[in-house]
């Protein structure tokens, strides 16, 4: 057993298989709660438990690391709208992936071996309506997801007719649909109104009539950049199995989760955390949640809204891909928003993984990124 708080020099070549456990922890995991160690096999995670069971188990293959009372969590899953001026978000800020939407493909491929370069999984999706499923293949996709932007200054009638196109080709093709209503993340970035809302899911019923139900729900269609939504568009949403894609203070967070509507938060701030705080703490109480509810929005919840994804990303599990941040957080806690949820959640019994306490203006720092096994980022 290696006790030496440094690595091996191959523990950072992506081509060598290493195995190390990281002890003195706090690990965020549905498995074990009161986690403080896991075990990183090459990429994936092997096991994850007590520090006394990781250093009975260890052996001499494997390096035993000392994080120093460190968060352990699944890195966080950014998006961003490429555009000439657009800065990629990084490793260092605690990221393991990004979402890339662009309209420009050539800009897109760019965009895609930067996010690689960095360290970062690319999940890129081209804007590109189309109208019959015989011309996706001749779009040039990069992975079997194809988007179209639902503008609010377009004619209705127009908009329902082009969403609904695109929705009959994608669902004909086998393709996943992603209708981009808003304009991205940015602090300057409106969500689409309701009135685009409601085309989408004029456009999503009549797709449904034409391809059938499973046909059109299989594909795991999806809609970015919500804003405000009625109790009865949430539920239209859920009926259809959309998910939704928002900014943290732009969408009823409480009535899509009382409605069952898959969602992702998204985020390319500075410090992913900041989009936890403003779920957590948004100016209107419908539009709050907790931090665990927000947090999975921007891990796992990103991760099933892919439909080429692996069933446990975006969590710490065995058998998961060893894809984690490390945090220095000053406290731990179960947090819950004021006016949602239930007491019991936040009592030790419940056995609810806790988050870093963001109750104050310092937030976690990122002091470790690694991506399928591989350190990109310390």
């Amino acid at each position: 057993m290696n006790d030496s708080d440094d690595f091996p020099e191959d523990s950072v070549n992506p081509q060598a298989r290493t195995t190390v456990m990281y002890v003195n922890a706090s690990v965020y995991s549905p498995v074990d709660p009161f986690a403080t160690a896991i075990l990183v096999d090459g990429p994936t995670v092997a096991w994850l438990g007590s520090d006394s069971a990781a250093h009975a188990m260890a052996g001499d293959q494997t390096t035993v690391k000392d994080v120093e009372g460190a968060v352990i969590t699944p890195s966080f899953v950014a998006h961003q709208r490429i555009t000439d001026t657009a800065q990629m978000v990084s490793a260092a800020q605690g990221y393991g992936a990004v979402e890339l939407l662009s309209e420009d493909a050539e800009m897109l491929v760019d965009a895609v071996n930067r996010a690689t370069e960095a360290g970062l999984v690319a999940l890129p999706i081209l804007i590109h309506p189309v109208t019959d499923a015989t011309g996706l293949e001749r779009v040039g996709a990069p992975r079997s997801c194809l988007g179209i932007q639902a503008d609010a200054a377009q004619d209705r009638d127009a908009l329902v007719d082009a969403v609904t196109a695109h929705l009959v080709a994608c669902s004909e093709g086998r393709y996943q649909a992603v209708v981009v209503c808003g304009g991205g993340v940015g602090g300057n970035a409106e969500a689409a109104p309701s009135s685009v809302i409601d085309a989408v899911l004029e456009a999503a019923q009549r797709t449904t009539d034409r391809v059938g139900e499973r046909a059109f729900r299989s594909r795991g269609h999806r809609i970015v950049g919500v804003g405000e939504l009625s109790d009865e568009q949430c539920e239209e949403l859920a009926r259809h199995a959309l998910t939704v894609s928002s900014r943290p203070g732009a969408a009823p967070l409480t009535a899509l989760a009382r409605a069952g509507v898959p969602l992702t938060l998204m985020t390319d701030a500075q410090n992913p955390w900041q989009a936890v705080k403003d779920a957590l703490e948004a100016e209107e109480p419908r539009h709050r949640t907790s931090a665990r509810a927000a947090f999975l929005a921007l891990t796992r919840g990103v991760w099933r809204a892919q439909r080429d994804a692996q069933p446990l990303a975006g969590q710490l599990a065995p058998g998961a891909e060893a894809s984690l941040a490390m945090w220095d957080a000053d406290s731990l806690m179960v947090q819950q928003a004021s006016g949602t949820g239930a007491s019991w959640s936040t009592d030790p019994r419940a056995r609810t993984p806790a988050l870093p306490a963001l109750d104050d203006p310092r937030l976690p720092a990122c002091e470790r990124v690694v991506v399928a096994g591989d350190i990109t980022f310390e």
